[in-house]
This record gives structure tokens, C-alpha cells and sequence, in this order.
């Protein structure tokens, strides 16, 4: 290391060497850069990388300015790094702990950095704020910096507050230093530190530099005696110099710790240190007082401990003040967690949290947890979306000051997401600078929602208002306001703003000239008579019509009895007016119309008990209304076989959740004994609650028209049997002549007589096919449809009489599926199909062959829609059955090159025509024989 001196920039202290270490005690801020500034700008002159360490963090700019006043070129310095200044909290605490092997280290890690940066070495301002908790290690560390820094190019400057040392910490100070300069009547002196000095000498010098203490120092033999007792002992004992010297340091021990200063005695003797060690003593007066002790040894110049020292600090004042804060600490946590609101603390220096209050009821987290993850908790549980949207507004108030407020969601320790209100404020330092802030949460998740079915209750109020087509309005006396809801437009034709601005003193105005007094007068009546209010009048809209309205509504009176405010609705009632006139005008016509009703109109209740009659009941019935009305029951003159389906119908209408109109017809014995049919229109009138309320309808006699219908009927009948019967004979007169015809070109040589009468007989058999339609029609009970499978037996028998002639063998195999009706747009086709395939087959199936088969086969297609419509006795009614036509031999079959799309055969190219015409499908299969399928639908 290099021997040559620095300039201390310190006038008392002059040029020191590498490796000084002295300390200084000031009372002002002042104090403290008279001697830093010159001191600092000495180490920048010469070269020498400087550090600063400041006690607090809002004094790091305070340093900088106190710097730039005293060295011309500051900034420079600073911008090329040749200084820097940090807060103590930075450098010497680590997560809040002061570790010395770290921070020593660390010094020698910045002086290396110096050297390579081309410095002459390193120069440390240090300022210190200690915890009394962390006094004892940093009591060690200064020793071991005297050891670091005598080796190393360092100079080091230590500052003290002198209001927060007490005499045994400033004698600890001074030990650990080579000197130390403090402040005398305006003037700075310099006093020495040497371990060689007895430490009674060292302990007097001490104590003349902090003589304003009002600490006790007293001095105690080995055997605890008392040697020397100072002013500060006078003071906070009671006990006099005179009063006490000599006599066992016992007396100021209470009775409750007896011996506690023999076992303190036996520590120090031991080679232990005591420092600020809290116990109980006794003053002359017997009040007993809070003290911290710090105990050390004397030794004598040979190095021999001869005597004690005690160094006492009366805390009692702190220690009630201390217990008046934990009361009132407690009482606030009390208080806090009361209000279910948390509280809390944050500081931007140490970057610490504390809260306090309803802290598991509001986040879920127990203090325990709150406290160890500090502000994590916020930065993680607030909801992105918010943390967002008020950073800005939040770092305004930060950098300027000042109070905040913020609804945010917060995400609590269960996962679920509360709204809570935050509202603090910011504090600042004496230059305005923010170093912390303190604040409340509250959970409003309650209010939020109350808020939030607030709000939905007005939109649905005001929804709801509007849907009825009244205006609601609140009068308040006190002010004239008034204010409007509802369907405003609507009713008044003004916009809702428009309505608001309008001048009252104008509004009777709107009301009909003919009508103001009357309105008038009735809202006077009931604000005398304190009743509600309820009066009509014709109101003029903004487009200048009238309409109707109703002014309904009440007065509101305070706990005086004076009338305050009036609340109610405006409603137009102009249809309901007009539909009274109606109603007026429909119950004349009303009774006009039943005084020449011809049927009865009846009403019933929900047990078809009349409530009333009215028109022909005694002409259609024999009964009066009055008889109905008292002893004749409606259900006494239905005609017995009717009874049973009029009593279903009741049911039915019971049941049924139809409103519409229902009609049936039934025959009434009248009182003479005649059977009279009668038509009932009758519709059911539902209550509010779903059921029926009472039912309504008319009757009618409709007798001569079912008579005429019976008969009309009887006559259509009569004449459909008689076409088809004509039908039938002229299709049978026609098949005669063909079959005339036929024997006459037999008798001819020149005509091919096979050929002929084939083509002949063709004719004839499809003759024969569709009259036997006819006849089945004609033999049946109906007169649209026929039984198609029997018309099908009867149709193949003739065939087989015709064509069986030389084929005796050949059998008929059906399988006709029972009760298929088909009209005569589908049987005509279809019989003629049958017609031509059977006969095809007995013409050409079997030449040459015996024990030929024909199969006729007919059904529904097996679908689950076809075998739901199988339900009844014919298909009558159903839409779009499907059915399966087979007819098929074992015949010697078609030829491979028959092509069934060109066949030149009559009978092949009629059975494709008939097939188009029935919009079905044909297959055919030449495999053993000949076999067609035909699916066509029906209706």
C-alpha cells in the first residue's frame, strides 16, 4: 500500500494516510455535509473513486444537491461514475438483515473496481441509523473494518446521529475508531481513541463529550460496591453522590429481582458484554423504574479488571409509552377487524407492508400468510384488467401526492373474486417527494351487487313502466320538481327531455277547457279530504289531439303531517273509453240480435252449469230459459245414444288446451216428444290461473237440413249404384260384341284366326277387368273405393276360365293382404296391370309343360310409417300407403334379349304406360320363370 497522504478535505484533520478510519457525531443535518461536502470533493480532486451511504432513501437527492453547491463539476463526476449514493437500506441490509462479512467484502470488491479503473482508491462516507437490535453486530463490524481498511488504499468517514446514541454507544463508537470529531460551542474538535489508556480515562473523557447526558454512570468494585456515582445517577435514582458511594449496588435492586446484579457481575467477570439489557430498578423513593443497562468491564493498565461499569438510561417513560402503544395498537385491531375493513402500510424505502384489521375476512389470507407474502398478495390477486386501467391514474398520484380512491376485484386466497374499495393517500417528505403510502380496503362486493340489482331493478322499473303505457310522475312540493317515467312518448307525444323542461305553471293548459275545473276541483277535494286521487279528463298531446287519461295517485305526508310530495300514473284511456261507447253500442245491437235470434246463446261454468240462456230455447227445446235456470238439466233431453259422445265432447273441451272455436251436432227430444238435431258452437274461456273459467257458445235446430241431407244422401247413393251398375252392363255389352266379333273373323279363312282373336280376347278381358270394378262397386256398401283383394280373386278366376283350356295343371298360388281399399283412379290401373301379366303368363308360361304356378301377391310396404296406418278396417283416409305387387311364374321365363323399355308386345307396353300413370316403380327378374314387383302408393 502505498504510504503517501491524501487531502482529507477537513480543515481540524489535515492529510491522512491510507487506511484511516474515524468517525464523526452530528446533531444537524447541517453538521453533517460541512464535513462530508469538503470531504468528498478532496477525493474527487485527487482521483479517488468515492461512495456514499446515506441513512434514509429521500436523502440520496438531498446528498447530490448538497454536493453540486460545493463541487463545481458535480454532475461530470457522477455521470463518468467516479461516485455513487446509495441508502443504507441498500447496502447494508439484506431482506432487512445486516450481515458484516457481506458488506466487507463488498468494499473490497468496489476498492478493486477502483484500481482497474485507473483510481488511486477508494474514499467511504457512511451514514448510520442503527436498530438497537442490530447495534451489537455492527459493534462487531467496526471492528473488523479498522482491520480491513489498515490494509487496503481505503478511507473511511463514519457519521453518527448523536440523539440516537446513547453514552455506551458512543463510547462503543469511539473505541472502534482512530478518532472521532464532534461539535464543542460552535467548533469541531478532534479526540483521540487509544486502547492503551485505562478505560476509567477512557470512560471520563467520554462522559465530559456527552456531560449534557442525563444517563447514569456509575462505577462498582469488583464485590459491588459502589465507587462512583455521576449526576445522571442523581437524577434518575434519587440517591446522591454522598448518599450512596460505598454502600452495595444492591439497594437499587427491587425485591422481586434480588441477586440480578450478582448474576450480571458474574457475566462481565466471564468476558461477556452486556448492551441495553431492560430490568426493573428502585429509586429512593421507592417508585420502581424501567432502565437499560449496558455493562462493561475495567481493566487496569497491566490489563486487569478492577471494577464495572454501569451505564443506566431511565426507559420508563418509553416503555408506558410503549405499553400505551401496544394497547392502542391492540384497541386498533380491535377496531379494525370490527369495521371489516383491513388496513394497511407500505414503504417505498424498505419495501415493506404491514396490515392490520379484518384481514382473513376480507382476502381469505390469515396474518400470518398476509404478512410473509406482503405486497405479492396485491400484485398478484388484483385483476389484470384493473391493474391496468388505473397504473396511470395511480402513478400520477403517486409522483404529485395526494389521496387516491379505486374500486378493484380482487381475487381472494379461495380463488373467488370480491370488488374491494382501496382509498389512501400518499405520504410525502418535507420536499414533496412520496416515500410511502397508507390506506384502507374494504370489501364492497355487497354494495357492488346491491348496486348492481339496483340498477337492473330501475332498468326493469323503467322498462316495465314503459311496457304498461303509463306515465309515472313525482311531485315534490318543496322544490316544484317533478320527475317523469314510463311511456312518456307514448302517452303525451313530448320526448322525456322535453317533458322535463316543460313550464308547470302551463301544464293545466294541455288539460280540456271543458274539463280544468272539474280536474281542479277533485285534487283539491282529496288533498283536503287526505284521500288518494283519481280523476278523468281529456289531455291535449303535443300534436295537438286529445285523448283520455286517468290521473291516479296519493299524497305522501311527513312525520308533521304536512304534505311533501304526491306520487301516481297517467294513463291513456281513450280505447277504453271508446270501447265502453262500444261496448254500449254491442250490447243494443246485443239485445236487438237475441230479440230475433233463432238459436240459443248459452254460457256455462267450468261444471257446464247455465249461468244463462237467451233466444229460442223454448221454440228449439219446449223449455223456457226459466226452466233451464231451475230444474230441467241440458243433459235430461239429449237423446240417449248421443249422450254417451256428448259427455266425451265436455271431456274432450276439459282437457284441451285450445281456445279456438269447436263445433258438433246431436239430437235433443224436444217436450213434445220429437226428436230434433241441433248444431253446438261452443269455445272454452280460460281464468287468469289456466283453468277454465266458463264456456260459451250457441245452439242451433238443424233438423230440416239433416233431414234434407239424410235424404239428398239416400238419392246420391241410389244414383252412384245405378251408374255403376249401367257401367258394368254397358262394359259387359261391349265384351259380348268383342267376343261376336271374334267368332265372325273365326269363320274366315283369309284372316290369321290366332292373331285375331288373341288381339280380340285381349280386348275383351280388359273389358271384363274394369267392369268387374264396377260391379264390385256396385254389390259394395261404398261407392268411391272397393275391396281391391277380393275384386282380385274375382278378376283372376275369369282369367283362369278363359286361358285354362289345354293347361289343366297350371295352379294359382295368392296372397292377398286383407282389407286394402282403393279408389277407382288406382283400381282401373291396376286391375288392367293384373290383367295383362296373368294372361300373359297362362298364353306363354307353361307351352308344353305341366304343374305350371302363378303367385299373386299384394301388400303394404313393410315400413314402420306403412305399419302405422294399418290401424283401421280400410286405408280410407291415410295419405301416401305404399304397396308391393308380385306376379310371378315358373314358367320357361322371357327371352335373355327381351328388353322391357322396347318391348313391341301391346301388353307389356300397356302395363309401362299404366305403371307411369300410378307413379310406382316396376322391376322384373327372368330367373325360373317370370317375376314382376309393381310399389306404388295409394291415398
Amino acid at each position: 500500500m502505498r504510504e503517501s497522504l491524501r487531502k482529507s478535505g477537513i480543515d481540524i484533520i489535515g492529510d491522512v494516510s491510507w487506511g484511516t478510519h474515524f468517525c464523526q457525531f452530528y446533531q444537524t443535518k447541517e453538521d453533517l455535509v460541512d464535513t462530508l461536502a469538503p470531504y468528498f470533493k478532496a477525493g474527487l480532486e485527487n482521483n479517488e473513486f468515492c461512495m456514499w451511504i446515506v441513512s434514509q432513501p429521500s436523502e440520496v437527492e438531498e446528498a447530490k444537491e448538497a454536493l453540486r453547491r460545493a463541487v463545481p463539476d458535480f454532475d461530470v463526476y457522477l455521470e463518468r461514475g467516479q461516485i455513487e449514493i446509495f441508502p443504507y437500506t441498500y447496502w447494508y441490509l439484506k431482506e432487512g438483515n445486516f450481515d458484516s462479512e457481506r458488506v466487507l467484502n463488498g468494499w473490497v470488491e468496489k476498492l478493486n473496481q477502483a484500481l482497474t479503473n485507473g483510481y488511486d482508491g477508494l474514499r467511504l462516507g457512511n451514514s448510520f441509523r442503527l436498530k438497537k437490535k442490530d447495534w451489537s453486530d455492527f459493534d462487531d463490524y467496526e471492528e473488523q473494518v479498522n482491520d480491513v481498511i489498515g490494509n487496503y488504499q481505503m478511507i473511511a468517514l463514519c457519521t453518527y446521529p448523536l440523539d440516537w446514541c446513547n453514552v455506551a454507544e458512543i463510547i462503543d463508537v469511539v473505541i472502534n475508531h482512530q478518532f472521532a470529531l464532534i461539535k464543542r460551542e460552535g467548533k469541531w474538535e478532534q479526540i483521540e481513541s487509544s486502547r492503551r489508556k485505562k478505560a476509567e480515562e477512557k470512560i471520563q473523557n467520554l462522559a465530559n463529550i456527552v456531560e449534557y447526558s442525563n444517563d447514569a454512570i456509575i462505577i462498582k468494585s469488583l464485590d459491588g460496591i459502589i465507587t462512583s456515582w455521576n449526576k445522571g445517577a442523581e437524577q434518575i435514582y434519587g440517591y446522591s453522590s454522598g448518599e450512596v458511594l460505598g454502600k452495595p449496588i444492591s439497594i437499587l435492586e427491587p425485591s422481586i429481582l434480588v441477586e440480578e446484579t450478582e448474576e450480571l457481575a458474574e457475566l462481565i467477570k466471564q468476558g461477556d458484554k452486556i448492551h441495553n439489557y431492560e430490568t426493573l430498578r428502585l429509586r429512593k423513593d421507592g417508585r420502581i423504574i424501567n432502565v437499560s443497562l449496558t455493562i462493561s468491564p475495567v481493566f487496569d493498565a497491566s490489563g486487569k479488571l478492577t471494577d464495572i461499569s454501569v451505564i443506566a438510561r431511565d426507559i420508563t417513560k418509553s416503555k408506558i409509552a410503549e405499553e400505551k402503544l401496544r394497547k392502542n395498537e391492540e384497541r386498533y385491531r380491535i377496531a379494525t377487524e370490527q369495521t371489516g375493513q383491513v388496513v394497511y402500510e407500505y414503504d417505498l424505502r424498505t419495501d415493506k407492508s404491514s396490515w392490520a384489521g379484518a384481514i382473513e375476512e376480507v382476502t381469505g389470507y390469515s396474518f400470518e400468510e398476509i404478512h410473509k407474502l406482503g405486497k405479492e398478495v396485491w400484485i398478484k390477486n388484483i385483476h389484470p384488467t384493473d391493474m391496468n386501467r388505473g397504473d396511470e391514474k395511480f402513478q400520477s398520484v403517486r409522483n404529485t401526492g395526494g389521496r387516491f380512491k379505486e374500486e378493484l376485484r380482487l381475487r381472494n386466497k379461495d380463488g373467488t373474486c370480491i370488488y374491494i374499495e382501496n382509498n389512501g393517500v400518499w405520504l410525502t417528505d418535507y420536499e414533496g417527494q412520496p416515500y410511502g403510502t397508507i390506506g384502507v380496503l374494504k370489501d364492497i362486493s355487497e354494495k357492488k351487487l346491491a348496486s348492481k340489482k339496483l340498477q337492473e331493478s330501475e332498468e326493469r322499473y323503467r322498462t316495465a313502466a314503459e311496457q304498461t303505457g303509463q306515465v309515472i310522475f313525482d311531485f315534490d312540493f318543496e322544490t316544484h320538481e317533478v320527475r317523469w317515467a314510463g311511456a312518456i312518448r307514448e302517452v303525451t307525444g313530448y320526448d322525456p327531455e322535453e317533458l322535463e323542461n316543460l313550464d308547470k305553471s302551463v301544464w293545466i293548459e294541455h288539460v280540456h277547457p271543458e274539463d280544468r275545473m272539474e280536474l281542479l276541483e277533485n285534487l283539491m277535494k282529496s288533498f283536503e279530504e287526505d284521500k288518494k286521487f283519481q280523476v278523468e279528463f281529456r289531455f291535449r298531446k303535443k300534436d295537438g289531439n286529445y285523448i283520455y287519461a286517468e290521473n291516479y295517485g296519493v299524497w305522501l305526508k311527513s312525520d308533521d303531517g304536512k304534505v311533501y310530495r304526491a306520487i301516481g300514473v297517467i294513463k291513456n284511456i281513450t280505447e277504453w273509453k271508446l270501447a265502453i261507447k262500444n261496448v254500449e253500442a254491442s250490447e243494443r245491437k246485443y239485445r236487438s240480435f237475441i230479440q230475433n235470434f233463432h238459436g240459443i246463446a248459452f254460457q256455462l261454468d267450468e261444471n257446464f252449469v247455465p249461468l244463462f240462456l237467451h233466444g229460442a230455447v223454448e221454440e228449439i227445446t219446449g223449455y223456457s230459459e226459466e226452466e233451464f235456470m231451475s230444474w230441467i238439466k241440458w243433459k235430461d233431453i239429449i237423446h240417449p245414444e248421443d249422450l254417451s259422445f256428448v259427455l266425451k265432447e265436455e271431456e274432450k273441451i276439459q282437457s284441451s288446451q285450445s281456445i279456438g272455436y269447436e263445433e258438433t251436432e246431436f239430437r235433443i227430444k224436444h217436450r213434445d216428444g220429437r226428436i230434433r238435431w241441433v248444431n253446438e258452437i261452443y269455445q272454452k274461456i280460460q281464468g287468469k290461473d289456466g283453468k277454465p273459467e266458463f264456456y260459451q257458445g250457441t245452439i242451433y235446430d238443424v233438423t230440416e237440413r239433416k233431414e234434407t241431407e239424410k235424404f239428398l244422401s239416400n238419392i246420391e247413393t241410389a244414383r252412384k249404384k245405378e251408374i255403376h251398375h249401367r257401367i258394368k252392363n254397358n262394359l259387359q255389352v261391349i265384351s259380348s260384341l268383342l267376343d261376336l266379333q271374334a267368332e265372325k273373323f273365326n269363320n274366315r279363312e283369309c284372316v290369321k284366326g290366332l292373331e285375331v282373336l288373341e288381339a280380340f280376347r285381349e280386348s275383351q278381358d280388359r273389358v271384363i277387368s274394369m267392369a268387374l270394378i264396377h260391379e264390385e262397386l256396385y254389390k259394395g256398401g261404398g261407392l268411391d273405393t272397393l275391396n281391391f283383394s277380393s275384386y282380385v280373386e274375382e278378376l283372376t278366376k275369369n282369367l283362369f276360365q278363359t286361358y285354362r283350356l289345354g293347361n289343366a295343371s297350371t295352379s294359382l298360388n295368392m296372397n292377398l293382404e286383407e282389407n286394402i281399399f282403393l279408389d277407382m283412379d288406382t283400381a282401373v290401373p291396376l286391375g288392367i296391370i293384373i290383367n295383362e301379366l296373368v294372361s300373359n303368363s297362362l298364353k306363354h308360361a307353361f307351352a308344353d309343360r305341366d304343374n305350371g304356378i302363378i303367385q299373386i301377391k299384394l301388400c303394404r310396404e313393410d315400413s314402420q310409417e306403412s305399419k302405422d296406418n294399418r290401424a283401421g278396417s280400410n286405408n280410407e283416409g291415410l295419405k301416401g300407403t305404399s304397396f308391393i305387387l308380385t306376379i310371378s311364374d315358373n314358367g320357361i321365363g322371357m327371352p335373355e334379349s327381351f328388353d322391357l323399355e322396347n318391348s313391341e308386345g301391346l301388353g307389356i307396353q300397356l302395363v309401362t304406360t299404366l305403371v307411369d300413370q300410378l307413379e310406382g316403380g316396376f322391376e322384373l327378374k327372368k330367373d325360373n320363370g317370370m317375376e314382376f314387383t309393381i310399389r306404388f302408393t295409394a291415398a
